[in-house]
């Protein structure tokens, strides 16, 4: 099976961990054909913000450039690992009527960025599509958007086995935290934990592995708050910032910690890579009680959960239950022992060989569905539409605290994202107030 994919690499260095990953994976199942950044930017004229003051002149245009891209790459499947240009191709695709399924993974759901681009797609998914979830929180929320996610399959995020350090026992007491540095991430939440920690366990020490993410303006506000908590708590001596870390790097981290501690309210989170690196090398952690770490971890087997609760705008975690359960695993021995273990059993589910077969078979059944083609006209009316207008398409009483009701599919896109947390938490809690563990989800696997 021939899968295009657009060459280069994110900027993120999360995100270019995982999806250089994914690809490589994908490519040992099928014969993945690489299209080049600017063959594909053509398409767009050069830029994506000169085809939008057009729009929706330019609609068919696109579709016409997508057919010769596919013509000339013989490519009937599109793995699209550029997610902002997937609303636009996928109207070009339907307003062409092309027999081009796409591929591509829902790695967040209810960010401001990820959140109008569902509301974006949610007109014109079709069965030709795979639409990936990694977990059933994640199609949940989805589907407190709109119905049509109903099409979306599980797949989980998946691991080489092979690469993985075993864990040594963690003898120093590190505990790792690694990811974005970002108030979502609640760094200072595990900073002000750990010097509690530490009265407990002194010889204890906390490697924070990760770059600071967001705009300028946020990094330094967020930047200042951490170096505030390590003053005010005098840690210096006992936290280390390694930045970004990649490879064998990485690996040496996870093999040599005591335990991995992953605290995130992230309304983004959907799956929680980190975790699954961890469950790779038998490296115990603690966690947060919330969204897909609820189904990557089994409490007791290879890690401890850390309860949160949402009452209020903010998602808040027990304080007391995190230091407790962080204390449990860096001075109990045999717990260590039964963790990692359960971690190094529990992790060949998710093993890329198991995984990724399925993947492949799914987007063969999904080329073998038919795509009549929607004319232009009906394609374009339905971008110009306002969202209130399409009860069949979205659940409304879900997004009438955003205010964007009487946006387009289309002009959605453009809505600002520049808003506080605390002020998006509110808003998009209807969508995701599942993810701490007290709302049941129905979604199924």
């Amino acid at each position: 099976m021939r899968i295009g994919y657009i060459g280069g690499h994110s900027p993120k260095v999360n995100e270019r961990a995982i999806d250089d990953q994914w690809t490589r994976y994908l490519g040992e199942y099928a014969e993945l054909v690489r299209i080049p950044p600017l063959s594909f930017m053509k398409m767009f004229g050069g830029s994506i913000d000169s085809w939008k003051r057009r729009f929706p002149d330019n609609v068919m245009e696109l579709g016409e450039g997508l057919q010769s891209l596919c013509l000339k790459y013989d490519i009937q499947t599109f793995y699209l690992n550029l997610p902002f240009v997937i609303p636009y191709v996928m109207m070009a695709r339907n307003a062409r009527g092309i027999d081009l399924s796409m591929l591509f993974i829902a790695h967040s759901v209810a960010t401001p960025f990820w959140l109008k681009q569902w509301l974006a797609l949610a007109p014109f998914v079709t069965e030709k599509d795979v639409v990936l979830h990694s977990t059933a929180s994640c199609k949940e929320a989805l589907l407190r958007i709109s119905p049509r996610f109903e099409l979306s399959v599980h797949a989980p995020l998946c691991i080489d086995l092979r690469n993985a350090i075993p864990n040594t026992g963690g003898k120093d007491r590190v505990m790792l935290a690694i990811g974005r540095i970002e108030d979502v991430k609640n760094v200072d939440f595990l900073l002000n934990c750990f010097a509690k920690i530490r009265g407990q366990v002194p010889d204890a020490r906390l490697v924070i592995a990760g770059e600071y993410t967001g705009t300028k303006q946020q990094i330094e506000k967020y930047r200042g708050r951490i170096e505030e908590y390590m003053n005010r708590n005098g840690l210096h001596d006992a936290v280390e910032f390694t930045g970004a870390v990649l490879g064998e790097q990485k690996q040496k981290l996870f093999a040599e910690s005591r335990l991995l501690v992953n605290l995130s309210t992230d309304p983004g989170e959907t799956f929680g890579f980190n975790l699954l690196e961890a469950k790779a090398s038998g490296l115990p952690v603690v966690c947060t009680r919330w969204n897909g770490f609820q189904e990557l971890v089994a409490e007791g087997e290879d890690g401890l959960f850390v309860d949160c609760s949402w009452a209020s705008h903010m998602p808040v975690i027990d304080e007391e239950h995190a230091i407790e359960q962080c204390v449990r695993v860096l001075t109990d021995n045999d717990l260590h022992r039964r963790l990692s273990q359960g971690a190094l059993s529990r992790v060949k589910a998710y093993n890329y060989q198991s995984v990724m077969p399925r993947i492949v078979e799914l987007a063969i059944q999904a080329k073998s569905h038919s795509f009549s083609g929607i004319e232009q006209k009906h394609v374009v009316r339905i971008a110009n539409t306002a969202m209130e207008e399409m009860q069949e398409i979205y659940l409304l009483e879900h997004l009438q605290r955003f205010g964007w009701l009487n946006q387009t599919p289309y002009t959605v896109l453009s809505v600002s994202e520049d808003e506080p947390l605390s002020e998006w938490m509110n808003k998009v809690k209807p969508i995701i107030d599942h993810f701490t563990g007290e709302a049941p989800i129905h979604a199924q696997h």
